[in-house]
This record gives C-alpha cells, sequence and structure tokens, in this order.
C-alpha cells in the first residue's frame, strides 16, 4: 500500500498503535525505575531475575518496532520480525514461570503478595499473554483483529509495572484490583480511539477485557486453592 493509497483512518488506526507501544514503555520503564529509585530492589539479584528482565524489555522494544514497521508499511519485514517474536514469547512464558517459582523460594516474593497469591498472579498473567497471543497469531491476516490481540496481550503484562507505580501496601486487599483497573484503562484508550474513529468498539476489546477480568478477579481464588497452596508451601524456604 503506497501513501497515496492508504486511507486517512488506516494512517490514523497505525498511528495510535505506535503511541500506545510508546505508553507501554514508559509505563514500565517508570514503573520498575521508580523501584528501584525507591531503593525497594533486594540486592542481589539473582541470575535469573536479569535474564527474565532482559527477556521482556526485548519484548516491548520488538512490540514497538512492529508497529513501526506496519506505520511504515514494512509489511515483509514486519512478517519477518514476527516470527522471532513468536520465538519470544515463547521464552517470556517458560523464563516468566521459572522466575516465579524461584521468586517464592529464594523469599524475593513482593511483601504485599502472599507466596500463594504471587504464583496465582504469575500463572494468570502468562495464562492471559499466551491466550492473546495465540489469538492474534491465528488471526494474523485480519489485520485490525491482530493488531488488537497483540496490544491486548502486551497490556496484559502490564501488572507487575503497576504494581510498582501504584501503593500497594496501602490498597491493601483492593491492590489486584487496582492493577486490573490501570490495564483496563489502556484497553478502554483503545475503545475510545475505536469509537472516535470507527464509530464502533472493535469486538477484540471485550475478549481483552474479558481476559484481564479473569487475571484480576480470578488470581485470589486460584491462590486459595489446594495446589497453589501446597506449591508456595513446598517452595517457601524453611
Amino acid at each position: 500500500m503506497t501513501d497515496t493509497a492508504m486511507l486517512g483512518p488506516e494512517r490514523r488506526e497505525r498511528g495510535f498503535f505506535v503511541g500506545m507501544a510508546i505508553l507501554i514503555a514508559i509505563t514500565i520503564v517508570a514503573g520498575f525505575g521508580s523501584f528501584s529509585l525507591r531503593g525497594l530492589v533486594v540486592y542481589p539479584v539473582p541470575p535469573l531475575v536479569h535474564v527474565h528482565g532482559l527477556v521482556f524489555l526485548t519484548w516491548i522494544g520488538v512490540f514497538i518496532g512492529q508497529t513501526l514497521l506496519i506505520q511504515r508499511d514494512q509489511l515483509q519485514m514486519h512478517r519477518r520480525l514476527g516470527w522471532f517474536a513468536i520465538l519470544l514469547a515463547a521464552a517470556m512464558i517458560a523464563i516468566g514461570s521459572a522466575t516465579a517459582l524461584e521468586s517464592v523460594r529464594l523469599d524475593r516474593v513482593p511483601p504485599f503478595f502472599t507466596p500463594s497469591i504471587f504464583l496465582a498472579l504469575s500463572f494468570l498473567e502468562l495464562a492471559s499473554f499466551g491466550a492473546l497471543l495465540a489469538a492474534a497469531i491465528v488471526l494474523r491476516r485480519e489485520s485490525d483483529w491482530h493488531r488488537r490481540f497483540m496490544l491486548g496481550a502486551t497490556i496484559a503484562i502490564l501488572g507487575p509495572a503497576w504494581g510498582r507505580i501504584l501503593p500497594m501496601p496501602l490498597l491493601g486487599a483492593h491492590g489486584g484490583l487496582a492493577v486490573m483497573s490501570m490495564q483496563m484503562l489502556f484497553v478502554g484508550g483503545a475503545m475510545a480511539f475505536d469509537w472516535r474513529q470507527r464509530g464502533a468498539i472493535h469486538p477484540a476489546h471485550f475478549w481483552i477485557l474479558l481476559a484481564i477480568f479473569i487475571q484480576g478477579v480470578g488470581t485470589p481464588l486460584l491462590a486459595m486453592t489446594p495446589p497453589f497452596i501446597a506449591l508456595a508451601a513446598q517452595l517457601a524456604p524453611a
């Protein structure tokens, strides 16, 4: 598609997704950066945590790059990089799971979480990411669905960043709902954009909201199940 052939709404939509990708990156840097500046990071940091952070930051960089490639109409490069993104996502899920287990084993769970809550949250966050990413891959030829599910998958892993921005100790039992609300606020911005540009909200957003809702509301419920209680007790240091 040439610049002259590209319709105004499509150009604006591509620009919007670039903006959302950059906003997500700023949120992550603000969350983890402020946590470190406040002296809340427990040192020394295990090597696996460094690998985890590097892999997830690489995902954000790839996500921004993919939106820029689409904005510049470099579709072939976008598709080639997409195969790397799939491999990277698989690594994220594996490394994220291993990091969550090691964090409980080394007693590095954030103080506002119990070990079982932390494990349940990590599981549901990665499951939401994986499910939305799978939907994006299946619908990769439907660009309107694909780009929204890719955005939703990335929003689904924003919980840890917001957990470091929000005053979680003061929020107590409502901390999880507050994090979920901030993630939904990102989805709400995309929905508002659709309403303004298209005159209707794209159906993909409702699936994304459902995934984030399950992630937020399901965490305390899953944490109370015997398997997660037993796993947390087994991993917790003596």
